[in-house]
């Protein structure tokens, strides 16, 4: 384990699609994923659909899925991810959607087996993935291109300020480092991976054949890239492998001038063992320490440009593009209860804007799952601090009979958190690093994350198999200061992990605890008037002091339609709508990194034709038993057929202006479920009615 940094890379080609402009998460950008053949995952759709406001054209429902806790790589490219970037391309929604979130009920954890082949993986990189990480990479998953195992893969994630100097590798440099690393890793010995250190049998002879063979890789490398702190970093531990002490050092030096930082990791590494007597390792030990680590500002995200190396976006083809991802939920195997899921995202959602109160905890020990962030931990403390946050660093396992913990990260196998008797805020990141947190099958040992779920954290992650306590696989020390700087929780966890392969992302993508508050309002005809021909909209923005304002949006049932600048008007044309209800959303963009995002939505009824015909649904009462089927009438004169939508899909028709419709609510799910009719009139038009919502009972045990 000679870094956490490692570089695995294989070159690869991307696919440009259309800039829509503005930045950020919004519920216009995020898909919602559901598994059609669970009541539970249907549930929980329901519900944030409701908390949320998600537009019923980002939801997909899938049906036959084969497994809800694990699948190949083949079968999750066939039955998900597939089946999501054809309903975005099909729905014109590739450049608008940000983040895929999935309801409960759909795998976690992926096996890439099929994509590795006989290639020989260091055994850093073990074959079992994320649904979140191959989502988020979903370019490489569905090119078959094993790069999504790379630790460095992700682009969009904030390094620190004194690594951007590195000059740009070519891909036969990629290629050749890649090569090197590789050597080395597969002439280590075996070792226990819950140990920080290798015993010294595990170490090669110096005058091993692919050792030597690396180090010259490295040091030719090393002149093209002397500001690569990774790099000079393990051509160090390469030469002091070789014997060769003083050159390490000299290396080494360098690399600590290029920003290596981890004086933890330096002092644990097996590889420099022969330079830990040496007055100049001290010296070099407390540079790491002294060193004020700048994280680039976070950036409000887009999915329609690329990301490259040092942060910054592109709309070349060739850089890759990502798609922010989370789980809702997890109620398979050791995950939590229904109830507890949809508590905790009704707790994320009363958590935006608020701006807790409480103490953000870094919790330190002497174990590897605290050591591996420890190096963060100050700089973090320092700048959540200068943003009006309080955090402090606490030595321990927990923080103990703590009354507001605004977020916490913690480095231990097991905990308890009711002992703690510490009261988690709503709107909380809690996660630990370890290496079964994220493992959702009974029996697989240590707490899982859904522990942090459970006692009211908003989002949580943890690895889906043994990560070998690789900071790379984990959100650093500052997903803490993204998130109180307005980044939503999605975006606060890409912008803190660089190699999210492996990491499940559980919670609200939406939650913003921090945001900053954006009021919209809009001048339009009335709304409790039909419109009718060309309509104007003009918004009215009040943004707080200091921000300025980007852009103005407008989405029609949950599409973009049109954008304005900030003094500008938004311009509807209602001949282009089918005659019916529909939701008018106006989303103002501020002009701050993470590009701060106000919303204003109403529902409209547009007119165009000369008669004012309606489909209706007449409701049964508003609470219905699960066990019973749901009978309801649907009437519209003149039309040739009714049918009832729910969740963005046609669950019932009847031929002909009226008739009665019978839904089955294992179909719907429980929860407040929604309903709207859509006819077609003898011209072939259609029209949308009102939705009505009934509250179906949770379903007896």
């Amino acid at each position: 384990m000679r870094t956490a940094c490692r570089l695995f890379l294989w070159t690869c080609v991307f696919v440009m699609t259309a800039s829509t402009g503005s930045a950020g998460l919004a519920p216009e950008s995020v898909l919602l994923v559901v598994n059609g053949d669970s009541v539970a995952s249907l549930a929980v759709a329901n519900e944030y659909v409701h908390l949320r406001d998600i537009p019923s054209r980002n939801i997909l429902v899938l049906k036959g899925i084969t497994n809800v806790e694990q699948l190949s790589v083949d079968d999750f490219r066939q039955q998900i991810l597939s089946p999501v970037l054809k309903a975005l391309q099909a729905r014109g929604l590739p450049s608008q959607i940000r983040c895929i979130t999935y309801s409960v009920d759909l795998p976690t954890a992926i096996h890439v087996g099929g994509d590795v082949g006989s290639q020989k993986l260091p055994k850093i990189l073990t074959p079992v993935a994320s649904i979140n990480g191959l989502t988020f990479l979903h370019q490489l998953t569905m090119a078959k291109n094993i790069q999504y195992l790379d630790l460095n893969v992700n682009f969009y994630a904030r390094r620190f300020g004194v690594r951007s100097t590195d000059t740009a590798w070519q891909p036969e440099e990629l290629k050749r480092y890649a090569e090197a690393m590789q050597r080395l890793e597969r002439q280590e010995r075996p070792r226990s991976p819950s140990r920080d250190e290798q015993p010294p049998s595990a170490l090669l002879p110096e005058n091993d054949p692919a050792l030597l063979d690396a180090v010259e890789a490295l040091q030719q490398l090393s002149q093209s890239h002397p500001q690569s702190a990774e790099l000079q970093y393990n051509l160090a531990c390469a030469l002091a492998s070789t014997g060769r002490t003083e050159q390490a050092c000299t290396v080494l030096k360098a690399a600590v001038a290029a920003g290596w930082f981890d004086f933890v990791h330096a002092q644990r590494d097996p590889d420099l063992r022969s330079l830990k007597g040496k007055d100049e390792f001290r010296v070099l030990v407390e540079e790491m320490k002294a060193v004020k680590l700048e994280v680039l500002p976070a950036r409000g995200f887009r999915s329609d440009v690329g990301w490259q190396p040092n942060g910054e976006s592109s709309a070349r083809p060739e850089v890759p593009r990502y798609l922010l991802s989370t789980v809702l939920g997890v109620t398979a195997g050791r995950g939590t209860t229904v109830p507890e899921v949809l508590a905790g995202l009704r707790r994320s959602a009363s958590a935006d804007g608020t701006r807790p109160r409480g103490t953000i905890y870094y919790v330190r020990n002497g174990d590897v799952r605290s050591t591996t962030r420890e190096w963060g931990f100050a700089s973090a403390v320092g700048q959540l601090k200068a943003l009006g946050v309080d955090a402090v660093i606490e030595d321990g396992v927990l923080p103990q009979k703590k009354g507001q913990v605004a977020g916490a990260m913690i480095g231990i196998a097991d905990f308890d958190w009711p002992k703690s008797e510490s009261t988690i805020l709503p709107g909380a990141i809690v996660e630990h690093l370890t290496s079964f947190g994220g493992v959702m099958t009974r029996g697989a040992g240590q707490t899982p994350l859904t522990e942090f779920l459970r006692n009211g954290a908003a989002g949580s992650s943890g690895t889906v198999t043994e990560p070998y306590a690789l900071q790379a696989k984990f959100p650093s020390p500052f997903i803490h200061v993204h998130y109180a700087r307005g980044s939503s929780l999605a975006e606060a966890f890409y912008l803190s992990v660089t190699g999210p392969y492996q990491l499940l992302i559980v919670g609200d993508p939406l939650c913003n605890p921090w945001r900053r508050e954006i009021k919209v309002a809009v001048d339009a005809p009335a709304m409790d008037s039909p419109w009718k021909g060309s309509v104007k909209l003009q918004p009215k923005v009040e943004l707080p002091v200091g921000l300025g304002l980007s852009e103005v949006v407008m989405y029609i049932d949950g599409q973009r339609n049109a954008s304005a600048g900030p003094d500008g008007i938004l311009q509807l044309d209602t001949t282009r709508l089918t005659d019916g209800n529909h939701q008018i959303t106006v989303l103002a963009s501020g002009n701050d990194a993470v590009e701060s995002i106000g919303r204003w939505t109403s529902m409209v009824s547009v007119v165009n034709a000369e008669t004012n015909l309606r489909p209706k649904l007449v409701s049964p009462p508003s609470t219905h038993p699960f066990e019973q089927p749901l009978v309801m009438e649907a009437s519209c004169p003149g039309a040739t057929e009714i049918s009832v939508t729910h969740l963005g899909r046609v669950v019932a028709t009847i031929a002909g202006d009226h008739g009665k419709l019978i839904l089955q609510p294992r179909e719907l799910g429980f929860g407040i479920v929604s309903l709207k009719p859509l006819a077609t009139i003898d011209n072939g038009k259609s029209i949308s009615g009102d939705a009505i919502t009934i509250a179906i009972q949770v379903p007896m045990e």
